[in-house]
């Protein structure tokens, strides 16, 4: 089964319910989740020494970065997007 599209975090696969009806079914790449938390723990680490270093930074890069990947998250839970479209 080739996939139809794909991208960084995942693959795409035609599916077919038991009723029929076709459905585009997202599977995520193994090991992304892990991969991206690391990712998310680094820039989180360099955000607080930056803003500790460079004294003219007056945003608050740690909570900029939590949002970033508090919103990565969510695009990343299939289910709930599921339950979102």
């Amino acid at each position: 089964c080739e996939p139809i599209a794909a991208a960084s975090l995942g693959q795409v696969y035609r599916g077919r319910l038991v009723d029929g009806t076709e459905v585009a079914v997202k599977v995520q790449r193994p090991g992304v989740l892990d991969s991206i938390a690391l990712d998310l723990h680094l820039l989180r680490t360099g955000a607080a020494l930056a803003k500790r270093a460079i004294k003219r930074i007056r945003s608050d890069l740690v909570a900029i970065v939590d949002e970033f990947g508090t919103r990565l998250f969510d695009e990343m839970h299939y289910v709930f997007e599921a339950q979102n479209a």
